[in-house]
């Protein structure tokens, strides 16, 4: 393997050349190799800086989780809730790996809306699941929902119509005035009350794992000066990094 180059090294017209490239990419390899055996990232990394990427990657899954859910109205604030909780996660991944306070700043300024969105997606799914859900579904059956989106809810429940297949039915090869088919609204307050009751345990239970990232990120981005680097001889905190 070829050795490292020097600081000055000037190229050659031998460098332009496969073989040259080649060389220089393997000499490369062999500095990077070399100096990650000897001084590794993780031996760097201090307790404190794996909390905050692990406290990261939380925020990154359970957003991801979240788009699971979506139900009527819901879906924009769920979807705009776990959007935003990404696109956090991923500035605050930045501001890790990076070393950036600034970035780690606008990481925890931005955990505030996405809390926010969590808790105001589990409040509605709650007050929607416990306050007069099958006049609500009744309501939205008769005077909101398309053909299609009956449609969609008679084929997939195997059901027709909403209280009996002659009752704001739409019909098709399944469902027709005497078929045998029951009508959607028993099969459809469960589904709906089953989703809304997994949606706002989901989104309370995530509420104090939101809190924990967010204490996280205020103490690395803010109070603790030496939470991502430690006091060992050659690492600086960042105030110490900037200050020279």
């Amino acid at each position: 393997m070829s050795p490292a180059p020097e600081p000055n090294y000037i190229l050659t017209q031998t460098d332009a050349t496969l073989e040259g490239l080649a060389q220089r990419w393997y000499a490369y390899q062999a500095v990077v190799k070399k100096s990650y055996a000897e001084d590794p990232f993780y031996k760097r990394w201090t307790r404190s800086k794996w909390i905050l990427l692990f406290s990261a990657l939380l925020l990154l899954g359970y957003s991801a989780v979240i788009l699971y859910f979506s139900l009527t109205y819901i879906l924009l604030m769920s979807l705009a809730g776990s959007v935003f909780g990404i696109l956090s996660a991923l500035v605050g991944l930045v501001g890790i790996f990076r070393e950036n306070r600034i970035w780690l700043s606008y990481y925890t300024i931005m955990l505030w809306p996405g809390f926010a969105l969590y808790v105001a997606v589990g409040y509605i799914a709650f007050r929607r699941a416990k306050q007069h859900l099958r006049a609500h579904i009744k309501d939205e059956w008769l005077t909101e929902y398309t053909r299609e989106q009956r449609l969609i809810v008679q084929r997939n429940l195997f059901c027709c119509g909403f209280q009996d297949p002659t009752y704001f039915a739409e019909y098709d090869m399944r469902c027709f005035p005497m078929t045998t088919l029951p009508g959607c609204q028993h099969k459809y307050s469960l589904f709906e009350k089953d989703l809304l009751t997994s949606l706002w345990t989901w989104s309370f239970a995530v509420a104090p794992i939101h809190l924990f990232v967010m204490v996280v990120a205020l103490l690395c981005s803010n109070h603790v000066n030496r939470l991502l680097r430690s006091a060992r001889p050659g690492l600086v905190s960042f105030r110490d990094k900037k200050q020279q």
